[in-house]
């Protein structure tokens, strides 16, 4: 194998897939639920955790890391920080397979809220565009399905797949197909796409994975704040009572 060669270390990404998605499920399911109204990078970030220290990782030859920024994306495509990224033996920061991450079916005090929408203006359209994984075919989407309902979402995000299928460079009538990576399950799906310069299309695994309909909800206060309204209560309480 060439050392600096995009297209051989892209096949090697390419076998290792079914590897990198059974070691995603399998950390997911593990992990405690998130709240249901989490932010998007406190899950990416515990599950990056989670990756690293999974026995499982040792049988794979990347290095796992978040919030990365690729230097030099498609033209005219700005700088993206991506949330997981599972990089293999290569001295190359263009070579890697990324998990874009986006919570869906976020649930709240006042009801759920789907963010279908969001999921593919600002995840799909990034891999499409050649903001992230421009040197390489394959890509993934993370759903962080915070109420549970997978069949649910799923639905509600193929039908924005379907409403933008020429700017995604789909064919008609889109919609997800069974992943090659995971064919047996249905929480993981996959996409095709045509990208500006590219002959071979490039493909994107979508991994839904359930959150906990009855986890409580995240405080809106700020941690910072929570943490000195403790140390108050921790001072009151240690006062002496004045003697009479």
């Amino acid at each position: 194998m060439h050392f600096g060669s995009p297209d051989n270390w892209d096949d090697f990404i390419e076998s290792q897939m079914p590897q990198i998605l059974e070691l995603v499920v399998g950390t997911w399911e593990a992990m405690p639920p998130p709240a249901g109204n989490e932010l998007e990078d406190t899950v990416s970030e515990s599950l990056c955790r989670a990756l690293r220290q999974s026995r499982n990782r040792c049988d794979l030859p990347f290095r796992i890391d978040t919030q990365l920024v690729e230097l030099d994306p498609a033209a005219d495509q700005d700088q993206g920080r991506m949330d997981i990224v599972f990089s293999p033996p290569v001295p190359r920061e263009d070579i890697y397979f990324c998990l874009e991450c986006k919570r869906i079916n976020v649930r709240g005090e006042d009801g759920v809220r789907p963010y279908f929408v969001e999921y593919v203006r600002f995840g799909m359209f990034r891999f499409v565009r050649g903001q992230y994984a421009n040197s390489v075919r394959n890509g993934g989407m993370l759903a962080f399905v915070l109420n549970g309902d997978v069949a649910g979402a799923i639905a509600g995000v193929e039908g924005n797949v379907r409403a933008n299928l020429r700017d995604l460079g789909m064919d008609a009538p889109g919609g997800f197909q069974a992943s090659i990576g995971r064919p047996g399950d249905d929480r993981v799906r996959e996409t095709k796409h045509r990208r500006n310069g590219q002959v071979l299309p490039f493909a994107i695994q979508h991994l839904f994975m359930a959150g906990d309909p009855n986890a409580p909800l995240r405080s809106n206060t700020p941690p910072t704040m929570q943490k000195g309204m403790k140390k108050k209560a921790t001072k009151r309480q240690s006062r002496k009572k004045p003697t009479s």
